[in-house]
């Protein structure tokens, strides 16, 4: 029998691809592997637990939150995230039924998420036009106020371990968020220049929060939390050789300059078909891969464990939240957990969480028996 661990020993274990005491298990450590609102809300009611009227928001947009301390210890989840403050000098412009961020988009409440209707850079034509982008001050004294004293007394004071969650916008989504999706594409075609500039302004933008951030936190956390969606359901977003060419050295430089602030481990989150430029990331220094969409074109759990688990952390893929756990029946959600742990687990190098946030289609019963399933089957060695 393996020697219990502690959750920061047992991450640590499991990041380094050896087999640890138990598989480190994962809901609400970052802004992409937790509940939306209204299903955590839903979650709260079905355990009986008091009601959380107003919960941290791990990501605004998709109306994520971050989870009570009650949630984390009945599913005995491994991580706590740690979120860069909110700046002094910037007082959000909300409007009826939406708002303008900081990066000076505006969003529009959709349903359950916002929807980006106004983008900064749409109307620019120049390089020069760029240059006139007001853009957020990564340094602003705020957003690290006090930051390094709590990340200090929640390492020193706990076991878990602590994530910086997400801090910036990465390369491709920023340059998507700020210019639009369909105009930035058009640039990457016809102005690789001009869309080179705006990867340089977003890449540049992204070092200056991180520099702030893990500046403050980076001696204390065990994973740097990232986001940047390349894959659509059957291939990715650009073409693997425009990535290669154009897009993979700007998520280098930033994932080269993590690196040289921390010993933490490299997060990189991107749903969707992202198989064929697997290798690609794992050369820009991605340490972890997220969140494993096992619905999306080449993305079979057996395969990824296969060529990539010596390489790669797989951190997620327990189940998945578009196609199979809105719908499938209890017993169907513990055989899809026990089937992502017998497949992932051994060797380690994997940690167990859905494909993505769980969201309101999922009935809180479905969630409780997907983590319940996790505490049943997640010992090694795996059987």
């Amino acid at each position: 029998m393996i020697k219990q661990m502690t959750s920061r020993e047992r991450v640590l274990v499991a990041l380094d691809h050896c087999e640890p005491d138990k598989v480190p298990i994962d809901l609400g450590g970052t802004q992409v592997t937790t509940l939306t609102r209204l299903a955590y809300n839903n979650l709260r009611s079905y355990l009986k637990l008091e009601p959380d009227l107003n919960p941290g928001l791990a990501d605004r947009m998709q109306d994520a939150v971050y989870l009570k301390e009650d949630i984390h210890q009945r599913y005995q989840t491994d991580f706590r995230p740690i979120q860069l403050r909110g700046p002094d000098n910037y007082v959000g412009r909300e409007l009826e039924n939406g708002y303008y961020d900081e990066f000076g988009i505006r969003w529009q409440k959709a349903l359950y998420y916002y929807d980006a209707i106004e983008r900064p850079l749409a109307n620019c034509e120049s390089i020069s036009d760029l240059k006139k982008y007001q853009s957020p001050d990564p340094y602003d004294p705020g957003r690290v106020r006090g930051l390094r004293e709590f990340a200090e007394q929640l390492y020193k004071e706990t076991d878990f371990a602590l994530v910086a969650d997400l801090a910036a916008l990465s390369p491709f989504d920023g340059a998507c968020f700020l210019r639009g999706y369909e105009q930035f594409c058009v640039d990457l075609a016809l102005d690789p220049k001009f869309a080179e500039a705006i990867f340089d302004l977003v890449t540049d933008l992204a070092i200056g929060f991180w520099d702030a951030f893990l500046s403050a936190v980076g001696d204390f956390v065990q994973v740097v939390a990232n986001s940047d969606d390349l894959g659509m359901q059957d291939r990715t977003y650009i073409s693997p050789a425009m990535i290669r060419k154009i897009y993979k050295p700007y998520l280098k430089r930033l994932y080269d300059f993590q690196h040289s602030k921390t010993n933490a481990k490299v997060f990189h989150h991107s749903c969707g078909s992202i198989y064929d430029i697997i290798p690609d990331l794992i050369e820009t220094g991605v340490d972890i891969l997220n969140p494993i969409q096992r619905s999306a074109k080449n993305m079979d759990i057996n395969k990824l464990k296969k060529e990539f688990g010596n390489e790669l952390v797989l951190w997620g893929g327990a189940i998945d939240v578009q196609q199979v756990f809105p719908s499938a029946s209890l017993e169907e959600i513990e055989e899809e957990a026990k089937r992502a742990i017998e497949v992932m687990a051994p060797g380690g190098g994997y940690v167990f969480v859905p494909t993505h946030n769980i969201q309101p289609d999922v009935s809180p019963d479905r969630i409780d028996k997907l983590y319940l399933s996790a505490l049943r089957f997640r010992d090694y060695p795996i059987k």
